[in-house]
């Protein structure tokens, strides 16, 4: 299991563009992939209502939770796209 935090630095947060983006790619990978928010909220990183639901804005600290075969993989790509905006 691999786990990193990362600040969310999309302008408005994960709305719509920046979690399709970021659903793709976790959907790329076989580990599962979560996104803890906050204390007690975790998502599924490969659903869009997932994503979208947990509200999360931009400034927002998160840790991506990788668990499986390509997990160092996963947690890598998905960070940086992460630190890289998502496209925003």
């Amino acid at each position: 299991m691999v786990r990193e935090k990362v600040t969310i630095i999309s302008k408005e947060g994960l709305h719509a563009r920046p979690a399709d983006t970021l659903i793709k790619l976790a959907n790329q990978f076989v580990s599962k992939i979560e996104i803890v928010c906050g204390e007690d909220k975790t998502i599924n990183a490969k659903s869009i209502l997932h994503v979208l639901g947990a509200g999360i804005d931009c400034g927002a600290e998160v840790e991506v939770v990788c668990n499986g075969e390509d997990e160092q993989e996963a947690s890598k790509t998905i960070v940086q796209a992460i630190k890289d905006g998502l496209d925003e």
